[in-house]
């Protein structure tokens, strides 16, 4: 989780070894999040940088039952549910 409120551009992700797919992420934002066909969630876009987008993905990120998702300041190379190698 990121920290701190000047952040510009946060990347999402979505840790697929934690998520278990109960959907409370796309519930609570379908804009940002969505699940994929074997039922899993995943970042609608992998980089945020509206002040709207950030907070709401800093309360969902929040309320995932698993701590699936990551939030990190900067852009991402991997993608959304892609880590970096």
């Amino acid at each position: 989780m990121i920290s701190g409120d000047r952040e510009t551009e946060v990347t999402v992700r979505v840790d697929p070894r934690l998520c278990r797919g109960t959907g409370l992420c796309q519930a609570m934002s379908p804009a940002l999040f969505r699940l994929t066909m074997i039922g899993h969630a995943e970042a609608v876009e992998a980089r945020l940088t509206s002040p709207e987008a950030l907070e709401t993905a800093r309360s969902v990120a929040d309320c995932c039952p698993m701590g699936a998702i990551e939030l990190t300041a900067g852009p991402s190379t991997g993608g959304p549910d892609r880590p970096e190698r």
